[in-house]
Parts: C-alpha cells; sequence; structure tokens
C-alpha cells in the first residue's frame, strides 16, 4: 500500500500555502492585539502607582498636621466646667440649702479658673487649694473651713472637699 503523492496537486499545495499563510497573518494579528493591550495595561499601571504614591504623600501630610494639630490642642485644653463635691455634708447634717450656698461660694472663689489652660491650673494647683483651705465661707450665722481632698483637672476641673467649722 502506497500513499498517494498529494504533494503535487496545486489544489493542495493552494491549501497548504493558505493555511500557512493564514498562521501567520493570525500570529502576527494576536501579537498586535496583545501587544496593545499590554500597552494600555501598563500606561493604566503606571497611572495607578503615580496615583498611589501621590495620595501615599497626601496621607502622610495630613497625617503629621493632624498630630501637630493634636498636640496644639492638648496644650490648649481648656477647663469647660467646674463640680464640687461635698464629702461630709451629711455627716455634718447640713441641709440642701447651707449645701447649695457652700457650692456656691466655692464656685465664686474658682469662676476665674473656668477657660483658662489645664497647664496652667496644673502649675498652680498648690495655691489654688491653699486659697480654698484658708478661705472662712459663711452660711447664714455659721462660718465653714474646707479641707481638699482631691483634685482632678480635665477639661472639667472636680474638687472634692470635706466640710469642717471655722476655728475661730
Amino acid at each position: 500500500m502506497r500513499i498517494p503523492p498529494l504533494y503535487k496537486r496545486t489544489t493542495f499545495q493552494r491549501f497548504l500555502a493558505g493555511l500557512f499563510i493564514g498562521v501567520l497573518c493570525g500570529w502576527f494579528f494576536f501579537l498586535f492585539q496583545y501587544g496593545q493591550l499590554y500597552n494600555q495595561l501598563m500606561i493604566q499601571l503606571s497611572e495607578q502607582r503615580s496615583t498611589i504614591t501621590s495620595l501615599e504623600a497626601r496621607i502622610a501630610e495630613l497625617n503629621s498636621e493632624q498630630t501637630k494639630l493634636n498636640e496644639e490642642n492638648k496644650r490648649k485644653l481648656t477647663i469647660q466646667t467646674i463640680e464640687i463635691e461635698l464629702n461630709n455634708a451629711r455627716r455634718l447634717r447640713l441641709n440642701q440649702l447651707t449645701q447649695l450656698e457652700l457650692r456656691t461660694q466655692i464656685m465664686e472663689e474658682l469662676q476665674h479658673l473656668e477657660r483658662e489652660d489645664i497647664e496652667s491650673v496644673a502649675n498652680m494647683k498648690d495655691l489654688l487649694i491653699q486659697a480654698l483651705e484658708n478661705k472662712v465661707f459663711k452660711v447664714d450665722d455659721n462660718e465653714f473651713q474646707v479641707d481638699v481632698q482631691g483634685l482632678y483637672l480635665f477639661t472639667t476641673l472636680r474638687i472634692e472637699v470635706a466640710i469642717k467649722p471655722a476655728s475661730n
């Protein structure tokens, strides 16, 4: 059995030549399309990288600004409110009106501290405590002194005092 010599036929030669030319054209078309797509992807990737680096730089800048502002605000925190707690008012059996009057007088003594920097108040807290302890508060016919037991500083100045009758 013998294989027929197809390579001698012109139709078969045209078919093989067309197949070869088609494969070459297809391969060049594929390389062209792949090159175009790859080029577009590379351009997009480089744009995204430049955007990422600029955004990272902006984030770092904003973070540094935010930390500076936070540090500045910490330094500039002020006292907003003043709270006074009378520890031994029940033991002395003081009525509500007397307690209110004592709180009011102590608040008047400390009123100048509102809107002050916490740092400046902290620096003069010993002077503040001595001023409160040395003052005699008069309520009706009674005189009282206070003993500062606790002083807490933040945006709210909280003072815990013990009341004692004034010694003449």
